[in-house]
């Protein structure tokens, strides 16, 4: 968020695949909630992506996560629920910088986030 910060550019925080599954939303929910707080003048929106496990993507939509990405056969009715909670659902998986990756590589993240936004790699 930082690096959104100082280049002014918006970003879009996207969690692990099937994150919704593994940390749940609420503690997805509130680790962004920490890091908006910590920087509040970035231009951030968040995603958790929901896999294709419908009680995951509700149980999301419940905790009031407004971005959330689910490929489960029951898409349509998920999505039709998103929209009356004033919520987004899709079922592709945005272009993303895999922070973890590049910390198991030694890179500097701070380079690598502000080089994404800047759209310099």
């Amino acid at each position: 968020l930082k690096a959104a910060s100082e280049t002014g550019r918006p970003v879009l925080l996207v969690s692990a695949p099937f994150a919704a599954g593994t940390t749940g939303p609420a503690w997805f929910q509130s680790v962004i909630s920490q890091a908006m707080d910590a920087v509040p003048d970035a231009d951030a929106t968040s995603m958790l992506d929901c896999g294709t496990m419908a009680g995951y993507a509700m149980a999301s939509l419940r905790q009031g996560i407004k971005h959330i990405r689910f490929e489960g056969v029951t898409f349509d009715k998920i999505a039709n629920i998103a929209e009356q909670l004033n919520a987004s659902v899709t079922s592709e998986r945005p272009d993303s910088l895999d922070l973890y990756a590049l910390e198991l590589q030694g890179k500097q993240l701070s380079v690598a986030c502000r080089n994404w936004l800047l759209d310099l790699d």
